[in-house]
């Protein structure tokens, strides 16, 4: 709101003058333009001042100064209690702000697959996290089989375990698969035999959506695909563009599933 002053006359026979403070309501383009400058953290508490200002937030987030990803950090402590802490970046306000979490328990080393993922895995617990901020954890037991670097993918309601294997396990390839919804492990067939020198996470790019996973090795380009519904993979495919592409990373954004290749002197 924007203050103004009203002079007067008098009317009494003194003459001179009277100043009255008025508020002058701000709306409009004026309103749209102020507000694409304000920190997205702050647009809700704008959003309900009025219907006017309501309408204003949302015009300028559609036409002004559009929404964009956030980049969100998280980091852990290496000493005791192993502290869990996240900030998030809005490259629309170029705010940097921390993100508020309840306490989480501390199971081994955080790790992180694709965007919605977070995950710690030890030898007997399995803790993960979906969604967005990752403020709620699903606790369960870890799975049977000992892994040190597997690939961890959230495909609909299951979240399937790949590979990474410690070298005691008879099995380098082994798979299993977690149901949130009736909080059950259940093994499949096995990785394909072709990715057995590089079943670890550390050679392996994944993506999913509500029906698959993708698995990309990273040196070769070849690509796998899993279904959980059906526990079978389909493959390989090799989708590089250029046969002197060296490393590939594949990943998933809105509906679409997309490619980064790096060639030799060219990226």
């Amino acid at each position: 709101m924007v203050v103004c002053q009203e002079v007067q006359r008098n009317p009494s026979r003194s003459g001179g003058w009277i100043s009255y403070d008025q508020e002058s309501p701000i709306y409009g383009d004026i309103l749209e333009a102020i507000l694409s400058h304000v920190p997205l953290v702050d647009l809700v508490p704008a959003s309900h001042v009025s219907a006017a200002w309501n309408w204003a937030v949302l015009s300028s987030l559609r036409h002004s100064n559009a929404l964009k990803p956030w980049l969100v950090v998280h980091s852990q402590d290496c000493r005791p209690p192993y502290a869990i802490a996240a900030h998030g970046y809005d490259p629309r306000s170029h705010v940097w702000f921390r993100v508020e979490q309840p306490p989480i328990r501390n199971v081994s080393v955080l790790r992180s697959s694709h965007s919605n993922l977070l995950y710690m895995l030890s030898p007997s617990k399995f803790s993960l996290s979906l969604d967005p901020l990752h403020l709620t954890w699903h606790n369960a037991e870890a799975p049977l089989v000992w892994r040190a670097d597997p690939i961890v993918a959230a495909v609909g309601r299951r979240v399937v375990v790949a590979g990474g294997t410690c070298d005691f396990e008879d099995d380098p390839l082994a798979v299993e698969i977690y149901d949130v919804e009736s909080r059950t492990w259940s093994s499949c067939d096995s990785m394909p035999a072709v990715l057995k020198d590089s079943s670890a996470s550390t050679w392996l790019s994944i993506a999913s959506d509500d029906q698959k996973m993708f698995v990309t090795e990273k040196h070769s380009g070849a690509t796998h695909t899993f279904n959980p519904e059906t526990k079978t993979w389909c493959g390989p495919y090799d989708m590089r563009p250029d046969p002197s592409t060296f490393h590939s990373v594949i990943f998933k954004r809105s509906f679409d599933l997309n490619r980064t290749n790096r060639r030799c002197g060219k990226r």
